[in-house]
C-alpha cells in the first residue's frame, strides 16, 4: 500500500517514506490509497501487543512482520495494565482508560511504536523531529525517542498554556538527545511554526548539507495515527469479551478532542469494518470543531481561550485536513479548503456530508467539566481527568440510545488543581502535596511516571520567542 499527499493524490510513495517525512512537501499529510477492510471477530482473543501488530501489518506492508512483531511486544510491555487498556463501567458508558503508558496520557500507544517505526524508515538517515505540543504529546515524544540512535528530538509547548503537572514532565526528561522549549505563545503559534518550518527550504537545505533531516512526532505524521487505530478495535472486542454487548453490536464513540487525530483513528476503524455507529466530538470553550460540525463552517477567527482542559485548547486542528480526504474524496477539494483556512482564515463545506460522516459535537464549559468530576466520583468512586469530564459531558448532552465507548485520554493526577477543584479539597501550593491529598480521597495510586518528576532536576527552564523556534533547531547543523 502507498501513501499519498492529501492534497496531490498523484504523489504516493511507500509507508516507510511517509513516516520518515511526516508531513508531505507540499504541505498536506500523508493518507493510505484506501483503508483496509480488517476481520476483527478473528483477535477476540488476541493480546494487545498481536491487535496491534496485525493492524499494523495491514497498512504497513513495506515492513517485515517479525519486526513488528518485536516492535509491539517492545512498545507495550512497559504499560501498567496486562493489555495495556483499562476499562471502567459507569451505566450505559465504557471508559476506556488510555492512560497507563510510561507518561500517564492516551499519546503513549502511538509514541511507544512510533520510534520502533521511524528507526526502520530512516535506515540509518539521521533525523531531527520536531513536535509541538499543547501538554500530552511532548511528554509522550520525549519519552519514546529518548536516546534513539541517529535521532534527535525538539519539543515546543505553550509556556503558559499546559498543567504544573505535564510542564514538569517535560522539563525534568532524561536523555541526551531531547530538547524542551516554552514559548510565548498558545498551541496554535507553536503547531504553526513546527509546520512552516518543515515548508522552509531553505532551512531544509541547511539540515541536509549537515546530513540532518527533519521529521515529525505528531499526529500529522502518519506512524503516529495507524497505532491510534488499535485501541478502538482492542476496546470493541472488550466489550464483547466482558459481555457488554454482542459481538456486531452498534456502538458509538466519544472522545476529548483537539487535534482531531484521535477521533479520525476511530473512523478509520469503522471503514475498516467496527460497527461504530456516531462519533461524538468533545469540546471545551475552543469550540470551533463543535461550531463546525454544526454548521460546516471552519472558522478560527474566535477568541482564544485557556481552560482547565488544556490538551484542547486548539484553534487549527491538523486532523482536520485528513478528515476532509475521508469525506470530500478529493485532493483537490481538500487543498482549496487548506488554502483557504491559510488565506482567509476559514473555509466552508456542505454540512450534509458532515452528517452523512455520523459526526457530531458538543462543548463544555470548565465549570461543567469540574461539575461531572464531582458527580461521576460522588456517584461510582471514579475520579476522572478535565478532558474525560468534558467527553462525558458530551455523552450526557448527546443522550445516545445505545452504549458508549468514551476514550479517557489522561490521568487524572496530571491535572491536580481542577481535580481538587472539583472535590473541594483543600488549597496546596505545592503540587507534590496536592496529588497526596486526592489520592487519600481517591484510594487511586498516583502513577509511578508521575510520582517520579519531583525527584528528578528540572533540566529545561528555557522559553524563547516564537521566532526563534527556527533558529534553536538549526543548533548543531555544523556538528
Amino acid at each position: 500500500m502507498k501513501y499519498y499527499s492529501t492534497r496531490d493524490r498523484r504523489k504516493a510513495i511507500p509507508a516507510k517514506e511517509a513516516i520518515f517525512r511526516g508531513p508531505a512537501d507540499d504541505g498536506g499529510l500523508y493518507v493510505p490509497e484506501y483503508i483496509p477492510s480488517f476481520s476483527f471477530e478473528d483477535y477476540l482473543h488476541a493480546s494487545y501487543s498481536e491487535l496491534a501488530c496485525a493492524v499494523l501489518e495491514t497498512f504497513f506492508e513495506d515492513f517485515d512482520a517479525s519486526y513488528l512483531k518485536e516492535s509491539a511486544q517492545a512498545a507495550y510491555k512497559e504499560f501498567d495494565r496486562d493489555n495495556a487498556v483499562g476499562y471502567t463501567e459507569l451505566g450505559d458508558v465504557t471508559v476506556a482508560e488510555l492512560f497507563h503508558g510510561p507518561t500517564a496520557a492516551f499519546k503513549d500507544f502511538a509514541l511507544q511504536m512510533l520510534p520502533y517505526l521511524m528507526k526502520e524508515s530512516a535506515a540509518g538517515r539521521k533525523v531531527r523531529i520536531l513536535t509541538a505540543t499543547s501538554g500530552d504529546t511532548g511528554k509522550a515524544a520525549l519519552a519514546g525517542f529518548k536516546d534513539v540512535e541517529n535521532t534527535d528530538i525538539f519539543v515546543f509547548y505553550p509556556a503558559n498554556g499546559v498543567s504544573t503537572m505535564q510542564k514538569r514532565q517535560m522539563t525534568t526528561q532524561e536523555g541526551e538527545n531531547v530538547h524542551v522549549y516554552g514559548i510565548d505563545g498558545n498551541f496554535d503559534d507553536a503547531q504553526r511554526t513546527v509546520k512552516e518550518m518543515f515548508q522552509d527550504d531553505a532551512l531544509r537545505e541547511e539540515g541536509r548539507a549537515s546530513g540532518i533531516e527533519f521529521s515529525s512526532a505528531n499526529s500529522i505524521n502518519i506512524g503516529r495515527l495507524v497505532p491510534q487505530i488499535v485501541y478502538y478495535i482492542y476496546s470493541y472486542l472488550e466489550l464483547v469479551r466482558r459481555g457488554t454487548i454482542e459481538m456486531g453490536e452498534t456502538v458509538d464513540i466519544c472522545v476529548p478532542t483537539g487535534n482531531f487525530g484521535n477521533i479520525l483513528a476511530s473512523m478509520y476503524a469503522k471503514r475498516m469494518g467496527l460497527p461504530f455507529g456516531q462519533f461524538i466530538c468533545a469540546s471545551n470553550k475552543n469550540h470551533v470543531l463543535t461550531d463546525f460540525i454544526n454548521t460546516g463552517v471552519y472558522d478560527t477567527h474566535r477568541d482564544f481561550y485557556k481552560t482547565t482542559s488544556p490538551s484542547m485548547d486548539i484553534l487549527v486542528a491538523s486532523n482536520i485536513e485528513r478528515y476532509l480526504q475521508l469525506i470530500l474524496k478529493r485532493d483537490e477539494k481538500v487543498k482549496e479548503k487548506m488554502d483557504e483556512l491559510k488565506e482567509r482564515g476559514r473555509f466552508d463545506i456542505p454540512v450534509d456530508l458532515i452528517r452523512r460522516s455520523k459526526l457530531v459535537g458538543y462543548w463544555t464549559t470548565d465549570a461543567e467539566g469540574e461539575a461531572r468530576i464531582k458527580d461521576v466520583f460522588e456517584r461510582y468512586g471514579y475520579l476522572m481527568d478535565p478532558h474525560t469530564a468534558v467527553a462525558y459531558d458530551g455523552v450526557k448532552k448527546h443522550a445516545s440510545p445505545r452504549h458508549v465507548l468514551l476514550m479517557a485520554t489522561a490521568s487524572p493526577y496530571k491535572f491536580p488543581e481542577t481535580v481538587a477543584d472539583a472535590l473541594n479539597l483543600p488549597k496546596e501550593e505545592d503540587t507534590e502535596a496536592l496529588l497526596r491529598e486526592i489520592e487519600k480521597v481517591s484510594s487511586e495510586p498516583i502513577p509511578k511516571a508521575l510520582e517520579e518528576v519531583f525527584r528528578k532536576p528540572e533540566r529545561f527552564k528555557e522559553s524563547i520567542k516564537i521566532d526563534e523556534m527556527p533558529l534553536v533547531v538549526k543548533e548543531g547543523f555544523d556538528d
